[in-house]
């Protein structure tokens, strides 16, 4: 009868069966069963998310209830795995419960205690175990002091490694993990010499050991010390050759990366994804794209890793190519790194169609809308001219982060709308919401793009006399683009002049194109001297000075700008635009001949020039060849 009971306890998903099954065990008078009730109180908290109907099965058990019963309890309250509302607090509650009903605890309930502490990250509570630890025998416990060693260290004071190697000192027996643990600390504190210290006076080491220097080493960017570390070792496994790969391809060493993970017998998919991962961080998407192809298995985190190596190198069409077969062979389901990915790829291409696909998908596989996902929904929408279905998702968001707020102001911003942008930020400062510099960046572009003078000098005050944000140069060059859109050009220049910092060539553009919409040709000169001053071998500053000379009519001024360039040898990085036909984005650059339909396109381009000349926009055409 017990085996049939554990069975159904075991199996149980309805909270109905499971109130059930417990009457069943009072019935039988088996609710103190030392088999019956650690399955009782799991399914408890499995499947009625409750602690409390948990603890009441364990009280009414009283002293029969044995040390598995309450370690099962316990255990789930400090993993965090006990249901709606719980605390690591209340693992020390259950404890406390334990030892009231005559209960003794063993080496696991503190190991279990021990991990609640690490959640708390409070020393006080580390103690208060410490000394039950004693109390009750296990002092001598080698298992139980490794766990306390590494917990004393992550609750002490930063880089403090004084508690914890006054456990490990006082240890009467240690083993290799106790060794491995106390030097993971001294890596951990960023005290490399006292972690070599100690791993040289190991008496026995496994290539844990081993591997636990190596990581820190790797972690700091010392690849020498790493080398000699990794060249000693007299077995190494998988991780050990990783640890090296990705350590010398943070460095971008990838000769020296390339040449490790060639050496390797046995390479598994976590040293195929360093590698790929490696290669786009330096940029080398074509490397990274044939070692992604020759791989004999992926995972779902290699597919993430070579979306993620196309978006952050800006091939956002090829980010979505990869998630298109990535789904169409069907052996993994996207998570949500997978998704950020690609609705950041949607958001930058702007791509309509593809912004409904993957909104589709997502409302319809039942994802959890996460936070990081929530954002970049909100930014997708709103780059893609949707801010209605930007401001649904979040109002659906039932957590939000700072950036989900400055998402949404800075989506209404980019869709025009800016007195709602300023009611988002508005609603952002009631609701007592800690605020960044980020923010204030977006509400005060929303204000400049907007031409909203007043609320924008508001804001800036506030951001420093209320909130005590000191000013970066993205809000100083708010500000100046607000009082130049607005005409007060001289006000802006005596701003400029007042900033604490030294004004950045960005400041100087800004005011540039201000001058230039409010026609006043002195200033352009003054401010086009300040930009070619700072940044004289930049070309897209030189090509813009030299354009706006043209608009005033200053040829030799121009002919001074590409002189310049042409002596300097500098060239100008040649534009490019984006357009979406069907399925398939199509990237053009200025005067391109790379394209497959580059003969039509320039017949079309031709017979629109043709048409725009016998128009009133014929002078636009005279501009465009100045700038050739």
């Amino acid at each position: 009868m017990e085996q049939e009971l554990l069975r159904i306890l075991r199996a149980l998903t309805s909270p109905r069966h499971l109130l059930q099954a417990h009457a069943q065990l009072l019935a039988r008078g088996l609710a103190a069963s030392s088999r019956l009730l650690p399955a009782l109180v799991s399914a408890a908290l499995s499947v009625l998310s409750s602690p409390r109907h948990a603890a009441a099965a364990l009280r009414a058990a009283g002293a029969a209830a044995s040390t598995v019963a309450h370690n099962t309890l316990i255990e789930r309250l400090a993993g965090r795995g006990g249901g709606r509302g719980c605390r690591p607090e209340d693992a020390l509650a259950a404890y406390a419960a334990m030892r009231a009903a005559g209960v003794p605890p063993n080496g696991f309930t503190f190991t279990f205690l021990l991990r609640a502490c690490e959640s708390l990250g409070r020393l006080p509570p580390c103690r208060c175990v410490h000394g039950q630890i004693v109390r009750c025998g296990f002092g001598r416990d080698v298992v139980v002091q490794n766990a306390l060693l590494n917990v004393y260290y992550r609750c002490g004071d930063r880089w403090d490694v004084v508690a914890a190697r006054q456990v490990f000192d006082e240890m009467a027996d240690r083993d290799v993990v106790s060794w491995n643990s106390i030097v993971g600390v001294y890596i951990s504190s960023g005290d490399a010499a006292g972690a070599m210290e100690l791993f040289e006076a190991m008496p026995e080491r496994n290539v844990v050991s081993w591997n636990t220097v190596v990581a820190g080493f790797t972690r700091v960017g010392d690849m020498v010390s790493a080398r000699s570390v990794f060249d000693r070792m007299p077995v190494r496994d998988t991780i050990s050759w990783n640890l090296m790969i990705s350590g010398y391809a943070a460095c971008s060493d990838m000769e020296a990366a390339r040449a490790l993970f060639d050496r390797m017998d046995q390479k598994d998919v976590v040293s195929w994804t360093a590698m790929v991962s490696a290669y786009a961080k330096i940029g080398d998407l074509d490397s990274a794209r044939v070692l992604f192809d020759q791989m004999p298995v992926k995972n779902l985190v290699s597919w993430n890793a070579m979306i993620t190596a196309y978006n952050h190198n800006s091939r956002y069409d090829d980010a979505l190519r990869t998630f298109r077969q990535m789904m169409l062979e069907g052996r993994f389901v996207p998570d949500e790194a997978t998704l950020v990915s690609v609705v950041s790829a949607c958001a930058q291409l702007g791509s309509a169609e593809y912004c409904h696909w993957i909104s589709s998908y997502i409302s319809k596989s039942n994802t959890h809308m996460t936070v990081a996902l929530g954002n970049a929904l909100i930014d997708m929408f709103a780059k893609c001219g949707d801010v209605g279905r930007a401001r649904l998702v979040f109002d659906k968001m039932k957590t939000r982060c700072v950036i989900t707020w400055t998402t949404m102001i800075s989506g209404f911003a980019y869709n025009g709308l800016f007195r709602e942008a300023l009611l988002v930020y508005s609603d952002m400062c009631q609701e007592g919401v800690e605020l960044d510099d980020t923010v204030f960046v977006a509400a005060l572009a929303a204000c400049a793009h907007g031409g909203l003078l007043q609320e924008g000098w508001s804001i800036f005050k506030q951001m420093s006399e209320k909130y005590k944000i000191t000013p970066r140069m993205e809000h100083y060059g708010c500000i100046v683009d607000l009082l130049g859109r607005a005409g007060k050009l001289q006000e802006a220049i005596q701003f400029i002049e007042s900033m604490p910092l030294e004004p950045g060539v960005v400041i100087w553009v800004t005011l540039l194109s201000s001058c230039l919409a409010h026609g006043d040709a002195e200033l352009v000169e003054y401010v086009s001297t300040k930009i070619v001053d700072i940044e004289p071998f930049n070309s897209s500053y030189q090509v813009l000075v030299s354009n706006c000379n043209a608009l005033e009519g200053r040829w030799g001024s121009v002919m001074d700008a590409r002189r310049i360039m042409r002596d300097c040898g500098i060239e100008k990085v040649p534009g490019s635009s984006l357009i979406q036909v069907g399925s398939e984005v199509h990237e053009f650059l200025a005067k391109d001949t790379r394209h497959h339909k580059r003969k039509e396109i320039y017949e079309m381009l031709d017979g629109l020039i043709a048409l725009i000349k016998h128009t009133e926009h014929a002078h636009c055409i005279s501009y465009s060849s100045t700038l050739q």
